[in-house]
């Protein structure tokens, strides 16, 4: 038996026609659920019940055995002095709260079936797990979540852009620049990426900003890659002067070059590419994010990050290794990783900051307007024949897969709530 099947029956009134009765015999009749708490505190709040004809209103707490509510100290915890029942599927002790108190509790009856059909969903070894019970009805229902998951997706990221606002003393444009460098770092190199903007903010780069050696210079330096060359050419030496005048300049110290991933990257890919594309879209832009707040056409927005690199990176892909000559650039699919991870995120953000819903809004024309993603969980979408039209579908799936299917929060789920409302009755 686990809590959150006890919370779920409480807060769906699935205990069908049974009449609830407290442990003394008292008749309890539930008005009110309540609302459910997923933070510190009663599991709901606002309750509204009726016990022995006296009516209460409060919270409410819930556990599987009764002996959990000392277990968890919340005898001793003032917050809980608010709780008007106890709601257990065994009820092994009386409880008291801060006060001394004793609380009315109720030993919820729970059938059997609910209980096989948690228990079936969190052992399932399936990617969805309720895989098991895929069809029609649930597919439809998915799409008519998305909309919702999306919206989930895009509140979890303003939870993280404003934690690196506060770090950066609520300046929009240096939050913008570090989450863009998180970015162009992709999955494997995302942290490093991090560092990097962290080490070198913003009004260091706008004073070299016209000259994009010295740029280059200055992220490759901080990068620690500088000191990885193993052979040197000219453009390279010219690079470690600019760099070692310019640390010296700024009292600047690199970040560990292991944190760096080499291995299994596309040669494109690589670091030195991706750090030259940062150099020039950095030489070229200017308010970056004014401009990206600024523009409402999607595909002007695209091509504010159309960048390529300095002429030397044509032949290499790594400092002083000669390579057949093709021109680098940003390309479609490094954009479309920008405008879903930067570009969506901060101007939802953003658009939640200033209270403009058109702002906020706007993010989802733009993902309509990108291709699909593809990745291993979309894979598995397909697999259970749900077909992603665009970036607005794919990071609604994500959603649904990262905070729900992999964690097993069926309980949690509409899809999951779909599965418990048609079972059968036994």
């Amino acid at each position: 038996m686990r809590e959150d099947l006890v919370s779920y029956i409480w807060r769906y009134r699935m205990w069908g026609d049974a009449s609830l009765t407290t442990v003394k015999g008292d008749p309890v009749e539930v008005i009110d659920v309540g609302l459910p708490n997923y933070g510190a505190g009663p599991d709901f709040f606002n309750a509204k019940v009726r016990i022995a004809g006296t009516l209460w209103a409060g919270n409410v707490e819930i556990h599987v055995r009764a002996s959990d509510w000392n277990r968890h100290q919340h005898q001793n915890d003032v917050a809980y002095n608010s709780v008007i029942l106890h709601v257990v599927a065994n009820s092994d002790a009386e409880v008291k709260n801060q006060k001394g108190d004793c609380l009315p509790q109720i030993q919820l009856p729970i059938e059997p079936r609910y209980i096989n059909l948690a228990e079936q969903l969190c052992q399932s070894h399936q990617p969805i797990p309720c895989g098991h019970y895929w069809d029609e009805h649930l597919k439809t229902r998915l799409q008519f979540m998305m909309n919702g998951l999306l919206c989930e997706r895009l509140e979890h990221k303003v939870v993280a852009i404003r934690q690196i606002l506060e770090n950066n003393c609520n300046d929009w444009e240096e939050t913008f620049y570090q989450v863009l460098a998180k970015s162009f770092g992709m999955k494997v190199n995302e942290t490093p990426f991090v560092l990097l903007a962290k080490s070198l903010p913003q009004h260091i780069l706008a004073k070299q900003k016209d000259n994009l050696l010295q740029l280059e210079a200055l992220f490759i330096g901080q990068a620690g890659l500088l000191d990885r060359v193993e052979c040197s050419d000219s453009y390279t030496d010219q690079l470690r002067a600019e760099y070692h005048f310019l640390r010296q300049k700024y009292s600047l110290s690199p970040i560990d070059p292991s944190l760096w991933r080499m291995g299994r990257i596309r040669p494109a890919s690589s670091p030195y590419i991706r750090l030259a594309e940062f150099a020039m879209l950095t030489h070229k832009s200017e308010h970056l994010f004014r401009k990206v707040v600024d523009t409402s056409d999607p595909k002007e927005m695209y091509n504010l990050f159309a960048s390529g690199t300095s002429e030397y990176w044509n032949n290499h892909y790594q400092l002083a290794v000669w390579s057949k000559k093709s021109e680098k650039n940003i390309g479609e699919a490094m954009r479309n990783n920008i405008l879903i991870n930067c570009v969506v995120p901060m101007l939802f953000a953003y658009g939640k900051h200033i209270g403009d819903e058109k702002l906020t809004e706007r993010v989802f024309d733009l993902l309509e307007g990108i291709p699909a993603e593809s990745n291993a969980i979309i894979d598995t979408w397909k697999n259970y024949g749900v077909v992603s039209h665009n970036a607005y579908d794919t990071q609604a799936l994500l959603e649904q897969m990262k905070s729900y299917c992999l964690k097993k929060e069926c309980l949690r789920c509409k899809l999951g709530h779909q599965i418990f409302k048609r079972l059968p009755v036994s």
